[in-house]
Protein backbone atom coordinates (compact mmCIF):
# COMPACT_ATOMS: atom_id res chain seq x y z
CA UNK A 1 0.00 0.00 0.00
CA UNK A 2 1.51 3.51 -0.28
CA UNK A 3 3.18 5.61 2.02
CA UNK A 4 -0.03 7.52 3.15
CA UNK A 5 2.28 10.90 4.45
CA UNK A 6 4.02 10.52 0.64
CA UNK A 7 0.15 10.06 -0.84
CA UNK A 8 -1.19 13.01 0.94
CA UNK A 9 1.81 15.20 -0.04
CA UNK A 10 1.22 14.53 -3.24
CA UNK A 11 -2.41 14.39 -3.30
CA UNK A 12 -2.03 18.48 -2.01
CA UNK A 13 0.24 19.95 -3.67
CA UNK A 14 2.28 18.61 -6.98
CA UNK A 15 4.45 21.35 -6.43
CA UNK A 16 5.75 21.14 -3.03
CA UNK A 17 5.88 17.54 -3.69
CA UNK A 18 8.45 18.08 -5.88
CA UNK A 19 10.35 20.26 -3.42
CA UNK A 20 9.75 17.79 -1.11
CA UNK A 21 11.92 15.20 -3.88
CA UNK A 22 14.51 17.57 -4.65
CA UNK A 23 15.17 17.78 -0.95
CA UNK A 24 14.92 14.30 -0.10
CA UNK A 25 16.24 12.16 -3.17
CA UNK A 26 17.60 8.97 -1.72
CA UNK A 27 13.94 8.71 0.15
CA UNK A 28 12.11 5.53 -1.64
CA UNK A 29 8.60 6.78 -3.09
CA UNK A 30 6.09 4.30 -2.29
CA UNK A 31 2.74 4.98 -4.32
CA UNK A 32 1.61 1.57 -4.09
CA UNK A 33 -1.86 0.81 -5.35
CA UNK A 34 -2.65 5.03 -4.86
CA UNK A 35 -5.89 6.44 -6.26
CA UNK A 36 -4.55 9.39 -8.38
CA UNK A 37 -7.47 9.71 -10.63
CA UNK A 38 -8.37 12.86 -12.05
CA UNK A 39 -5.32 14.36 -10.77
CA UNK A 40 -3.17 17.44 -12.06
CA UNK A 41 0.30 16.21 -11.98
CA UNK A 42 1.65 17.75 -14.48
CA UNK A 43 5.53 18.03 -14.35
CA UNK A 44 5.56 16.19 -11.34
CA UNK A 45 8.85 14.02 -10.34
CA UNK A 46 7.64 10.38 -10.12
CA UNK A 47 11.29 9.39 -11.00
CA UNK A 48 11.74 5.80 -9.56
CA UNK A 49 8.69 5.86 -8.07
CA UNK A 50 6.48 2.39 -7.30
CA UNK A 51 3.66 3.15 -8.50
CA UNK A 52 2.08 -0.50 -9.20
CA UNK A 53 -1.33 -0.52 -9.53
CA UNK A 54 -1.63 2.94 -8.86
CA UNK A 55 -4.75 4.18 -10.57
CA UNK A 56 -3.98 7.45 -12.98
CA UNK A 57 -7.67 6.95 -14.41
CA UNK A 58 -7.97 10.87 -16.59
CA UNK A 59 -4.67 12.40 -14.71
CA UNK A 60 -2.60 14.72 -16.62
CA UNK A 61 1.15 13.37 -16.35
CA UNK A 62 1.58 16.27 -18.80
CA UNK A 63 5.66 17.24 -18.75
CA UNK A 64 5.81 14.81 -15.97
CA UNK A 65 9.22 12.26 -14.87
CA UNK A 66 8.50 8.72 -14.70
CA UNK A 67 12.13 7.63 -15.64
CA UNK A 68 12.72 4.49 -13.53
CA UNK A 69 9.22 4.18 -12.44
CA UNK A 70 7.33 0.75 -11.56
CA UNK A 71 4.07 1.20 -13.15
CA UNK A 72 3.29 -2.95 -13.00
CA UNK A 73 -0.54 -3.34 -13.83
CA UNK A 74 -1.64 0.26 -13.11
CA UNK A 75 -4.55 1.77 -14.89
CA UNK A 76 -3.66 4.53 -17.42
CA UNK A 77 -6.66 5.13 -18.85
CA UNK A 78 -7.24 8.32 -20.11
CA UNK A 79 -4.12 9.89 -18.75
CA UNK A 80 -3.15 12.52 -20.58
CA UNK A 81 0.67 11.77 -21.43
CA UNK A 82 2.06 15.07 -23.27
CA UNK A 83 6.03 15.08 -23.26
CA UNK A 84 6.76 12.64 -20.03
CA UNK A 85 9.80 10.81 -19.65
CA UNK A 86 9.04 7.51 -19.07
CA UNK A 87 12.72 5.90 -20.31
CA UNK A 88 13.37 2.84 -18.30
CA UNK A 89 9.64 2.96 -16.95
CA UNK A 90 7.89 -1.01 -16.20
CA UNK A 91 4.93 -1.02 -18.14
CA UNK A 92 4.24 -5.29 -17.48
CA UNK A 93 0.34 -5.62 -17.44
CA UNK A 94 -0.41 -1.74 -17.38
CA UNK A 95 -3.74 -0.26 -19.00
CA UNK A 96 -2.57 2.17 -21.21
CA UNK A 97 -5.05 1.71 -24.20
CA UNK A 98 -6.55 4.92 -24.02
CA UNK A 99 -3.82 7.15 -22.80
CA UNK A 100 -3.56 10.38 -24.84
CA UNK A 101 -0.63 11.43 -27.05
CA UNK A 102 1.95 8.51 -25.85
CA UNK A 103 4.05 8.06 -28.92
CA UNK A 104 5.96 5.03 -30.35
CA UNK A 105 9.28 6.47 -29.08
CA UNK A 106 8.41 7.19 -25.38
CA UNK A 107 7.35 3.07 -25.87
CA UNK A 108 10.44 2.05 -27.28
CA UNK A 109 12.19 3.27 -23.87
CA UNK A 110 10.47 1.21 -21.58
CA UNK A 111 9.56 -2.52 -20.56
CA UNK A 112 6.60 -4.05 -21.37
CA UNK A 113 4.81 -7.46 -21.88
CA UNK A 114 2.06 -9.17 -23.16
CA UNK A 115 -0.17 -8.07 -20.51
CA UNK A 116 -0.07 -4.86 -21.34
CA UNK A 117 -2.77 -3.06 -22.81
CA UNK A 118 -1.87 -0.22 -25.94
CA UNK A 119 -3.91 2.14 -27.62
CA UNK A 120 -5.08 0.46 -30.96
CA UNK A 121 -2.74 2.45 -32.92
CA UNK A 122 0.43 1.60 -31.11
CA UNK A 123 2.22 -1.92 -31.49
CA UNK A 124 4.62 -3.01 -28.94
CA UNK A 125 8.44 -2.40 -29.48
CA UNK A 126 10.40 -5.23 -30.69
CA UNK A 127 12.11 -5.57 -27.28
CA UNK A 128 8.78 -6.03 -25.56
CA UNK A 129 8.47 -9.29 -27.21
CA UNK A 130 11.68 -11.33 -26.58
Amino acid sequence: MADPLQLRRLRRDPEAWNLWRQENPTVRVDLRKADLAHMDLRLANLRDADLREANFIMADLCGADLRGADLRNANLVGARMIGIDIADTDLRGADIRTAEDLTPEQLAETRGDGATVLPDLLGPPEHWLD
